[in-house]
């Protein structure tokens, strides 16, 4: 009898520690509830940022961000509420605006002139009006192509300059976003630098030569990828600093230079022509060349002839004289 009332004694103490756990989370609830203000069940959050109004009891920030809020009572675990109209702020840490845009900009107009070895000068002069140059050119008869570099920021204005020389017939340009890329490299050579900076300090702290040897090695090393970045860095940065404008002039109905048609059967005898008279220019070129030096080659060949022929007229009576000595005397002996 005593264990069976004690097992009913233990089933009311859990009924009533049940009935006890739900009534207080029915009290927290109605208290989220009678808190909310207009709309039933959901519970407000009145400041948008914990720093930007008074501080509401039992909600803090969330791993520090806007938007995301916990509600912590007594006893009981933290529990995610969404607040309402909240527009979340920056990242924290990030300052807006530090980086410029990089920006590697590239151009090609194409304009139709009466006269494209005047409009050249013109645009040469537009170029350097801007402090920009000409890195390549190209000219015909017909047209010409002219390859610039200016400043970024006088790139639009020399595009207009040079559409007013004559008839824009074609016009187009690209943006490429280097800032990445920039920031990446400038972060590189920053760290590169100073890695070598302690390597140098190293290499001041060194006593023995086996220790000077290798830390020079590394130093060379470190050094030869900090020149190399920089090098990449500048590169990119006079990409940024200075556009790329490819100017094509060409007169009324004609290709544009270096887009020629391929060449036909007049433009292959025209070539066939030119290598003949190449080639007979070259054989009397040659000819010309030679001929100061036939007389002495032909005074030369008939000294050698003259010489051969008295050679061999002294040879022959003596071997005739020789041969009649020889005759009676081989007869007698035989």
């Amino acid at each position: 009898m005593t264990v069976a009332r004690w097992g009913r004694r233990k089933t009311v103490v859990a009924a009533v520690a049940v009935v006890g756990v739900l009534a207080v989370g029915t009290g927290v609830v109605l208290v989220g509830f009678s808190t909310g203000g207009s709309s039933p069940g959901v519970a407000t959050v009145a400041p948008a940022h914990p720093s930007s109004g008074p501080a509401v009891k039992g909600v803090v920030p969330m791993d520090g961000g806007a938007g995301a809020y916990s509600e912590r009572a007594a006893g009981n675990d933290a529990r995610s509420v969404a607040p309402q109209a909240v527009v979340p702020d920056k990242a924290a840490g990030v300052s807006v605006g530090t980086v410029q845009p990089q920006l590697v900009r590239t151009a090609q107009i194409s304009v139709e002139v009466k006269d494209p070895t005047a409009s050249s000068r013109q645009v040469r002069t537009a170029a350097a009006g801007v402090n920009g140059f000409v890195t390549e050119e190209q000219s015909s008869d017909t047209g010409g192509l002219l390859v610039l570099r200016v400043p970024a920021d006088a790139l639009d204005r020399l595009i207009d300059d040079i559409a007013a020389v004559g008839r824009v017939v074609g016009r187009s340009s690209q943006v490429l976003d280097a800032t990445e890329e920039v920031v990446d490299l400038d972060a590189r050579v920053t760290s590169q630098q100073a890695s070598v900076a302690r390597v140098r300090a190293l290499l001041a702290e060194a006593h023995s030569i086996g220790d000077v040897v290798a830390i020079e090695s590394e130093l060379a090393r470190r050094e030869a990828d900090l020149d190399s970045l920089t090098s990449r860095l500048d590169a990119l940065r006079d990409r940024v600093a200075l556009s790329t404008l490819t100017v094509d002039l060409r007169s009324p109905g004609a290709p544009p230079v270096g887009d020629q048609p391929p060449p036909g059967f007049r433009d292959g005898l025209v070539a066939g022509w030119d290598g003949l008279r190449a080639a007979g220019t070259a054989a009397a070129a040659v000819i010309g060349f030679l001929l100061p030096f036939l007389p002495v080659v032909a005074m030369l060949g008939g000294i050698i002839w003259l010489a051969r022929r008295v050679v061999r007229a002294r040879r022959a009576p003596a071997s005739a004289s020789a041969g009649g000595r020889s005759g009676p005397g081989s007869e007698g002996e035989s």
